[in-house]
Parts: C-alpha cells; structure tokens; sequence
C-alpha cells in the first residue's frame, strides 16, 4: 500500500472514531428513567374542592408530596404538579339529600412530560332522613328547607395513586417548579 492509501485509512479511521463519538455523546445525553405501571405516589391536593361550588369537568392542581426513589436510585423530588379532575359534583338537596363530590388525578408533570396517574376520590354529606321525616310529618310546609350537608375535600389533602402506564422520562430530570402561593 503506497502513502496515499495510508492516508485513505488515517482519513477512514478519524471519521470512524469521529462518529462513534458523536453516537456516544448522543447515547448519553438521550438516556431515559423508567417510571413503572403501579408505582406508588403521594399525592396533595393543592385546592380546596366542595360539592357545592364544584362542576363535572372541572380541573383542579396537585402535586407529589413526598419524594419518590425509583428502582434504579433516582428520586423524583417532592413539588412536581400535576391535575386532577372532578368526575361527579352534586350540591346538597332539599327534603335532607346530601351533597356528593367524586374526583381522580389525572397526570403529574415532570419537564415537559406528563405521568398518567390512577386515583379517586369520592365523598358523600350526611344524609338527615330523620330530621326530615319528623319534619314532614309535623310541619309539612317546613321540609323542603331541611338541606343535607356539601361535601368538601380541603386543600392539603393526601391520595394515593397508582402509575396509570410505564413512562420514560429523559435525564437528567428538570427540577420540580418553586412554590406559587
């Protein structure tokens, strides 16, 4: 082989190193964690949610309220939010008909990445069947203004929820986003 198809393989060989390079660097930035299905989340509701005031479709914020170490040692930090969803809203009733309110989570955000989230959430008022009987019974024009109880979930309450499917987050991880209030 004569000097010019030595510099041929020199060229060849830069170029190879070059791009295995390049797939290395790419390989390592573009690495994912994995989030598996079924993985266990604490969950806090950021809002206070009542029967009363709440509609069917309403969305509503929420945020991971204790860190989360995954099987592979990386920890999603407490803080990332996310948005849950009212499923059924029924305000208290006349004649003692209690107030009903039914939610579920829907995702946590981690960067620009949504988690699919498994959770609900349902409560109903005190039902005042007696009080109502009674009332019905002695004073027939009062019973309609007997009113069950709404029902409330405060903000700060805690759920537990389930990852909805297997999700890959790209690393590194954004931070969770500072508070709001």
């Amino acid at each position: 082989m004569g000097p010019a198809g030595g510099n041929t393989l020199k060229l060849f060989h830069k170029a190879a190193f070059a791009a295995l390079f390049v797939m290395a660097a790419t390989t390592a930035s573009a690495q994912t964690i994995k989030v598996p299905e079924g993985t266990e989340m604490v969950i806090s509701i950021d809002e206070k949610l009542s029967s009363e005031s709440s509609h069917e479709g309403d969305r509503f914020s929420i945020s991971l309220d204790e860190d989360l170490k995954l099987s592979d040692g990386t920890v999603l930090r407490a803080g990332y939010r996310g948005v849950g969803e009212v499923v059924e809203a029924r305000d208290n009733g006349a004649l003692g008909k209690n107030g009903k309110l039914n939610v579920r989570l829907v995702y946590l955000k981690v960067g620009d990445d949504r988690i699919k989230l498994r959770a609900t959430k349902g409560s109903k008022g005190e039902t005042r069947v007696g009080a109502t009987v009674a009332t019905v019974i002695l004073f027939w024009p009062a019973a309609p203004f007997i009113r069950g109880k709404d029902v409330s979930i405060q903000k700060g309450t805690i759920m537990t929820a389930f990852v909805d499917q297997d999700t890959s987050l790209p690393t590194p991880l954004p931070s969770p986003p500072g508070d709001i209030d």
